[in-house]
């Protein structure tokens, strides 16, 4: 059953990587040693796009998951006691976006953080990608951008 679950376990195109830690051979994460075993290969097999990272350790720590996002934007989640069933359920919370539960902002954000956006009202009355020259008869760069092309352009409304 847990391996038809986690077959139907696809990520969000903004999920970069998944980070799994635990102790070896501790009854605390007993559930999370049998989930890397069983249900992570079928997980990986169906989103080669996400890194995996896995720490597993001799010294004694909490079992977690992090999942990692886009613009290091990442959900943290203890996964000590957890039954393999249970650490499924976390998997498929990050794959959808980080939270089951409805909101605005329960999930992880898809905007560009400010520093990265560009602003309609940034650009009125000149182009922030031109760049003027010394000689004002030089002719302009071939492969240069506009700010109207540029994809992370934002129109904002007054």
């Amino acid at each position: 059953m847990n391996q038809g679950t986690a077959g139907l376990i696809k990520f969000v195109p903004h999920f970069l990587q998944l980070k799994i830690g635990w102790t070896a051979g501790a009854p605390i994460a007993e559930g999370v040693e049998r989930f890397v075993e069983e249900c992570l290969p079928v997980i990986r097999h169906n989103n080669p796009h996400v890194q995996y990272s896995l720490y597993r350790t001799s010294t004694f720590c909490d079992p977690f998951l992090i999942g990692v996002y886009n613009f290091n934007r990442q959900r943290n989640r203890r996964l000590q006691w957890r039954t393999v069933e249970q650490v499924l359920a976390q998997v498929e919370e990050m794959a959808i976006g980080g939270d089951f539960r409805p909101g605005r902002k329960r999930g992880v954000n898809t905007r560009l953080p400010r520093g990265l956006e560009i602003w309609d009202s940034e650009t009125k009355g000149h182009d922030v990608f031109e760049v003027y020259s010394k000689w004002k008869a030089d002719p302009p760069p071939k492969d240069a951008i506009k700010s109207i092309q540029h994809p992370h352009l934002v129109h904002k409304p007054h």
